[in-house]
């Protein structure tokens, strides 16, 4: 039988190469004989001499003579035993169709009959047919004869397209005997079954890793050497495996083939495809053996397997930290080196990770994509997202193991948890304070630095922390976003409105220890609580004054400076602190906010109205300690205290008398200056106090409110 060497198809000049090992090609005699080279490679190896072809050496089959027979022959045998590592001896004989190689009756490798007499032109492999052989003829070519009819691929092996075919129709035809998945191939399968006998048949020779598939092995093998040997041509990264520079290779084309079918998102790998589709069917196939936890993903749940058994495979060597995952190790290990390696390219901020960085990229476009479906509130990270839906259906999922409390978020339970030790473990360098948490610390020695890093762009305003930026800027906006749904009032700010809506319950949930009183606010419950200790922690350095809160301080601290930097639009008046001027502002407006309703009485202050309302109930809780009188306010109280004394603290600077009270010296230095600043609206009369101008009304009006008790006559 004549033996046959098929040519390829008719294509551009390439330069062919024959098989590491194998000896040089036949030399063949012939006019068209193209130029011959040799390439180095490491180590002393050279390769066979490349056959260089021109265009139109790609001619028909032709007869190989004796001496090309045999060298082929040789080659093929040669190569199985190397791959068999079984050295044998080998004979010839004559057999049907022309000789074939048998091995020697000692000899240890299988006898083999199977003639492989169809020779590639490109890379000399032998093949046993002609199918054989225009089948491996399309790898050098690149055509791919057979085509899908529903989608754009193309295969070069029929099979090939009948295994893709099924991934459109669906039909999974091989099924695991011992559950149930099915799958598409029949390799897919055998490896599958292997995940239920346990059994990793590759080991890798230089450590105790084991792996169900030999390329799991090789690309393994790989970390050990340290080669990355695909590498990309569009920047300087480097890969192990051809996949992930494809992979790779999209984020600079910026296609992403993979779209899902029931929402807009498309992906650039098939299973962040498939991953996400799981999403729309709520399926969770990956459950946890020990708790009832399911997972979308199988890396989901073998991470959360590690959370029961405690186990932390990842140490860092620079400190004695232990993570579950790599990942969260070289995470960690930036923090070390300092180095942020991910630049955002429209600021000058940096972050340790790529995912930081395009979270804070979306601040830049202003991009919102998670929106709640019970609500219009749209966040930037979905993890925001599901923490808010908690606050829609109130559940409440991380418990404290110590109390009652629970919690939206775990760092809320982590945070929680440190006020059980009684440890702050976070301490200031520059001062005595500690800190549960280590942000608390971070934003505390900003103080000692002076810095106040961000500043507001509409006023010459300055903060030590971001969110105080934020709050403060609403109130350029003039927008207050936060309704109660229970009255017509809104706020700046949620956790006004949180605080504000308690009010309309009417429950005071934090109660005083060592007395009855409530509170609508732990900080109020603190704040009170320092009463009872006697001390007043923060001192005045200008005068000896004390004071239990600090606001109280700074508040005080401006009247040793002199400036009353809130003044009144509609008068020169002056105020030291804003609330006064709000407060101011309503004897303008005329507008009494508050009414009481036991009487027809109406004041500007909230805090007049609860007093007025002791008079209603009889109560007077202030006693003096040197007689028997009680007053209903605090004040009146300290003022009358001073009549036991005899102290007048407040002296005219213009004459020699003194005042009990600060009201009683402003309304003597009319007296002097001659002002009177209560003007009749009826008539020109005006007055140095406010009761006179009051007094002189009842003239216009023809009101005499008093009645005497013996006669019943009205004055």
């Amino acid at each position: 039988m004549a033996l046959m060497q098929a040519s390829s198809m008719a294509g551009p000049p390439k330069k062919m190469m024959a098989p590491l090992g194998h000896g040089p090609p036949p030399q063949r005699d012939g006019p068209d004989r193209g130029p011959q080279s040799h390439m180095i490679l490491p180590s002393g190896m050279s390769c066979p001499p490349l056959l260089i072809r021109k265009e139109g050496d790609f001619h028909t089959p032709r007869l190989l003579d004796e001496k090309e027979m045999r060298a082929n022959e040789d080659m093929q045998l040669k190569k199985k035993n190397r791959k068999s590592g079984t050295p044998c001896k080998v004979r010839e004989q004559e057999g049907r169709g022309g000789k074939v190689v048998v091995v020697d009756e000692n000899g240890n490798c299988p006898i083999s009959k199977v003639q492989k007499n169809f020779i590639c032109n490109h890379c000399y492999g032998a093949f046993r047919s002609g199918y054989h052989l225009k089948r491996h003829i399309l790898i050098h070519t690149g055509e791919k004869p057979y085509a899908c009819g529903i989608c754009d691929m193309r295969f070069i092996q029929r099979y090939h397209l009948e295994r893709h075919s099924l991934i459109h129709t669906g039909v999974k035809p091989y099924a695991c005997s011992m559950c149930d998945m099915r799958f598409f191939q029949r390799y897919h399968l055998e490896r599958h079954s292997l995940t239920h006998t346990g059994v990793k048949p590759y080991a890798c020779n230089m450590c105790d890793m084991r792996f169900f598939q030999r390329y799991h092995l090789a690309r393994h093998s790989l970390t050990h050497t340290g080669v990355k040997p695909y590498a990309c041509n569009m920047c300087d990264m480097r890969f192990f495996q051809r996949y992930h520079l494809a992979r790779h290779s999209l984020t600079h084309t910026g296609v992403k083939p993979y779209a899902c079918s029931m929402c807009d998102m498309r992906f650039f790998q098939r299973y962040h495809l498939a991953r996400h589709s799981l999403k729309h069917t709520g399926v969770k196939p990956y459950a946890c053996s020990m708790c009832d936890m399911r997972f979308f993903q199988r890396y989901h749940l073998a991470r959360h397997g590690l959370t029961h058994t405690g186990v932390k495979p990842y140490a860092c060597s620079m400190c004695d930290m232990r993570f579950i995952q790599r990942y969260q190790l070289e995470r960690h290990s930036l923090t070390h080196t300092g180095v942020k390696p991910f630049g955002c390219t429209m600021c000058d901020k940096r972050f340790f990770q790529r995912y930081h960085l395009a979270r804070h990229s979306l601040t830049h476009m202003g991009v919102k994509p998670y929106a709640c479906t019970l609500c219009n509130m749209r966040f930037v990270q979905r993890y925001h997202l599901t923490r808010h839906s908690l606050k829609h259906t109130g559940v409440k999922p991380y418990a404290c193991t110590m109390c009652d409390k629970r919690f939206f978020q775990r760092d809320h339970l982590r945070r929680h948890s440190v006020t059980h030790m009684a440890v702050k473990p976070f301490a200031c360098t520059m001062c005595d304070k500690r800190f549960f948490q280590r942000h608390h610390l971070q934003r505390h020695s900003i103080t000692h630095m002076g810095v106040k890093p961000y500043a507001c762009t509409m006023c010459d305003k300055r903060f030590f922390e971001r969110h105080r930026l934020r709050r403060h800027s609403i109130t350029h906006m003039g927008v207050k976003p936060f309704a109660c749904t229970m009255c017509d009032k809104r706020f700046f700010q949620r956790h006004h409105l949180r605080r504000h809506s308690i009010t309309h319950m009417g429950v005071k949930p934090y109660a005083c220890t060592m007395c009855d009183k409530r509170f609508f606010q732990r900080h109020h419950l603190a704040r009170h609580s320092v009463t009872h200790m006697g001390v007043k922690p923060y001192g005045c350095t200008m005068c000896d004054k004390r004071f239990y809160q600090r606001h109280h301080l700074a508040r005080h601290s401006v009247t040793h400076m002199g400036v009353k930097p809130y003044g009144c639009t509609m008068c020169d008046k002056r105020f030291y602190q804003r609330y006064l001027l709000a407060r101011h502002s309503l004897t303008h407006l005329g507008v009494k906010p508050y009414g009481c309703t036991m009487c027809d009485k109406r004041f500007y202050q909230r805090y007049h109205l609860s007093r007025h309302s002791l008079t209603h109930l009889g109560v007077k809780p202030y006693a003096c300690t040197m007689c028997d009188m009680r007053f209903v306010q605090r004040y009146h109280l300290t003022r009358h205290c001073l009549t036991h004394t005899g102290v007048k603290p407040y002296a005219c600077s213009m004459c020699d008398m003194r005042f009990i009270q600060r009201n009683h010296l402003e309304r003597h230095s009319h007296t002097h200056t001659g002002e009177k600043p209560f003007a009749c609206d009826m008539c020109d009369m005006r007055f140095i106090q406010r009761y006179h101008l009051e007094r002189h009304k009842r003239v216009h009006s023809g009101e005499k409110p008093y009645q005497c008790e013996r006669c019943q006559q009205v004055k």
